[in-house]
């Protein structure tokens, strides 16, 4: 396994693969399952703030039992830290969406996947910790095959500018929320940290509850899309507690960032299988797409077994 090591000789990992690693590689799937099922949504009428406020409140909702476990670890103090991840978590939201809607997704998609070299930037920053160098390589592939697939044919961007500030912010929140949720939820107490950072970003969704209500599908448009949006907001709760776990008690953000980061490739072969079956049609199957994608498969892959042995 290669990760962070500690300048004092303390809790050196060991150069085997780590378990808990398994957690971000199961979130990987998981995520790549519940977009292709919000994406099916998506196409049967179902908004994106919908599909925000779904997925927020089952995180939400999935975190909450955490808070029956008792309080003997928890230390207060530190409470608030969760709250700031909160709303950098539905910072990174609000990016991630204003991306998409002001520009090209050939712009969007790849700058949010500085996500990970942001990660490994600001883990920096965390006391007594140091990257080994193959850390380093891993991240840099990850980065340059996630953007691989998201390549393909581009379009013109009404925005480019506005779409690149704005999936940047995205990225650089979203990679501050991991720090916080690795350096945060040990001081705090992982069962109250996480369910206070993800009631802080439910509640930062509730605005959209009202104007939700307001707008019903059609009934036979609604009751198609419905069980898609269900599943895929079930299975984002999923992959949300499997990386909270890797971070927030194992403590190892860069390294589960860098394995979390084959999602795109389980994406890509889900679509692959089941596009037919669903009635998908997507543009990874113009052959541009997928040469850029496979490759960034390869880069993907090559990087994860760096962390992972």
């Amino acid at each position: 396994m290669i990760g962070w090591l500690r300048d004092d000789g303390a809790d050196r990992l060991d150069p085997t693969l780590q378990p808990y690693l398994l957690l971000p590689l199961v979130a990987a799937f998981v995520y790549a399952a519940a977009a292709l099922c919000l994406k099916i949504a998506l196409a049967r009428g179902t908004s994106t703030g919908t599909v925000l406020l779904s997925s927020n409140l089952i995180l939400g909702v999935f975190f909450a039992p955490l808070l029956l476990t008792g309080s003997a670890n928890w230390n207060l103090g530190d409470a608030p830290l969760a709250v700031v991840a909160g709303l950098l978590f539905f910072l990174g939201q609000v990016g991630t969406f204003r991306s998409l809607q002001s520009g090209d997704v050939s712009i969007a998609t790849p700058a949010l996947a500085a996500k990970v070299v942001f990660v490994a930037l600001l883990s920096l920053l965390v006391p007594g910790s140091r990257p080994d160098p193959d850390l380093w390589l891993a991240v840099l592939l990850t980065a340059a095959g996630m953007a691989l697939l998201h390549g393909g044919a581009k379009q013109t961007a009404a925005r480019p500018w506005a779409t690149l500030a704005w999936a940047l912010l995205a990225a650089l929140s979203f990679a501050a929320a991991d720090i916080l949720v690795q350096t945060g939820a040990p001081k705090a107490g992982f069962t109250l940290f996480m369910p206070v950072m993800f009631a802080t970003v439910a509640a930062g969704s509730l605005p959209l509850l009202r104007s939700r209500l307001a707008r019903r599908l059609p009934s036979a448009k609604a009751d198609h899309a419905r069980g898609w949006l269900a599943a895929g907001a079930f299975l984002i709760g999923v992959q949300a507690v499997c990386m909270a776990s890797a971070i927030g008690l194992f403590g190892d953000a860069t390294a589960a960032n860098v394995v979390y980061g084959s999602r795109g490739l389980w994406s890509l072969l889900l679509l692959a299988l089941f596009a037919k079956t669903l009635g998908i049609n997507d543009a990874v199957f113009e052959r541009r797409t997928l040469a850029s994608r496979v490759a960034g498969s390869v880069l993907i892959l090559v990087a994860v077994s760096l962390v992972l042995f």
